[in-house]
């Protein structure tokens, strides 16, 4: 392609000799697309713009709901504060721009706002607390006298007799308590005893006993008064306790499955060992889900595995975990610590091999093996898996051969033969 065309195009004014310099470059070049330059857009809008500042929208709506004090007011504002205070007051109304509150801030629509619009100056029983009143504000034309030790003890007694009452409305459980009942009142009668300490009618005494009550004021008290619960309607839906717990439909049902209670419930120690996705191919496409691989056990003698796979995470992680619970059996255990002999099962291409071994070895086994051991209750245990390490199938592998161990008994019993347990005399009637 020839470069002779382009250049005449672009150089049509100039000779070949010498190229003058043009007045305007402009002029002389050839524009490379129709667009006109911003110079020559003599293009007017349809409509003048109008800003909101040239109509004083702003200033009229922020005069209009948030004014000025006017000469009453400030007259009001004077017989209350002090001369340095109105100084601040005005420093801080003309530091705000009533115009940036309006633009910028946001008046409260939710449920929770305050019921009322505060300048606080004084005291609301739900939000603030009470001012603390010292021996300065005792009335005057009375007189009191610090407690002897007698005394002392016999205020302390009765004060911790009222705040008893106040926590036991029907009187302090007697007789046999249970282990968390014990507690409470054990909690409850010590913080009585602190309040009565701290209490001013413990340190101070009177022959009036009407100027004894006085002091019985809570704002004399160095323990501040607990807050007031609201009882609306709102508060009761949205107030939740901290031991409240969310009734689950799956547990519910597992409890009645089960025949337990949510206390043998929580005993239960499960623990997700195999995560990962899977995927589901339809006429509508490859659906996505993941798997989850739960074991659950007490520790003491029982072991559960169980599988979930859902869309949802925790859906899947729930349904592995009710799944591992429901398929709890007991595992055999000699001497609570080891498995009856050698074991060897294989599923899939997975063989796992577990040897019983003597007290004190531990849990020489990988880490897939280790938790199923330590969630049963074993405490001694070697463990080989020569071929594949699949971890569903070890995890499977190493529970059926748990479950499905030959006990000594059921040998001698097909064998015709009695088991006598020898180990009082070999050992010297040390056994594990």
């Amino acid at each position: 392609m020839s470069v002779c065309r382009p250049a005449r195009c672009l150089f049509s004014k100039g000779s070949t000799t010498a190229l003058p310099k043009p007045s305007s470059p402009s002029s002389h070049l050839r524009p490379f697309s129709t667009t006109p330059s911003r110079p020559a857009r003599k293009r007017r809008p349809h409509y003048p713009s109008i800003k909101a500042s040239e109509l004083n929208l702003l200033n009229t709506a922020a005069t209009s709901q948030f004014p000025n004090y006017t000469t009453n007011e400030t007259d009001l504002l004077a017989k209350r504060y002090t001369p340095s205070q109105i100084a601040a007051i005005k420093a801080a109304e003309a530091a705000i721009d009533p115009r940036d509150i309006l633009t910028q801030g946001q008046v409260r629509t939710d449920p929770w706002r305050l019921p009322y619009k505060s300048d606080l100056s004084q005291i609301d029983p739900v939000t603030d607390h009470a001012d603390k009143l010292s021996h300065h504000d005792l009335p005057k034309n009375r007189s009191f006298r610090k407690t002897n030790e007698s005394e002392r003890d016999a205020a302390i007694t009765q004060v911790a007799n009222e705040t008893l009452a106040k926590l036991y409305p029907d009187g302090v459980p007697e007789g046999q308590l249970n282990p968390t009942q014990e507690k409470q009142l054990q909690q409850a009668m010590e913080a009585a005893l602190t309040q009565a300490v701290l209490d001013p009618r413990a340190t101070y005494t009177s022959k009036d006993p009407a100027t004894v009550a006085t002091l019985a004021d809570p704002r004399h008290s160095i323990v501040l008064p607990s807050l007031p619960r609201l009882d609306n309607k709102m508060a009761k839906q949205t107030r939740r306790l901290a031991d409240e717990e969310q009734e689950d439909p799956r547990q519910k049902q597992l409890l009645q499955y089960l025949g337990w209670d949510k206390q043998n419930l929580r005993g239960i120690r499960t623990k997700t060992l195999v995560v990962h996705g899977v995927t589901n191919q339809t006429r509508m496409g490859k659906i996505r889900s993941m798997y989850y691989l739960t074991i659950a056990g007490n520790g003491d003698g029982l072991l559960g595995v169980g599988e979930g796979k859902s869309v949802e995470p925790e859906e899947g992680r729930k349904q592995s975990v009710v799944a591992a619970i429901r398929s709890m059996r007991p595992i055999p255990r000699y001497e609570n610590r080891t498995i009856y002999g050698d074991l060897e099962r294989k599923v899939g291409a997975t063989k796992v091999q577990l040897y019983s071994r003597p007290p004190g070895f531990g849990l020489r086994v990988q880490h897939l093996i280790f938790e199923l051991a330590r969630a049963a209750g074993l405490q001694d245990l070697a463990a080989r898996t020569p071929r594949s390490r699949n971890k569903m199938n070890v995890i499977k592998a190493t529970w059926e051969a748990l479950c499905n161990q030959r006990l000594p008994d059921e040998i001698a019993r097909a064998r015709g033969k009695k088991l006598v347990d020898v180990r009082k005399v070999y050992y010297g009637g040390s056994v594990h």
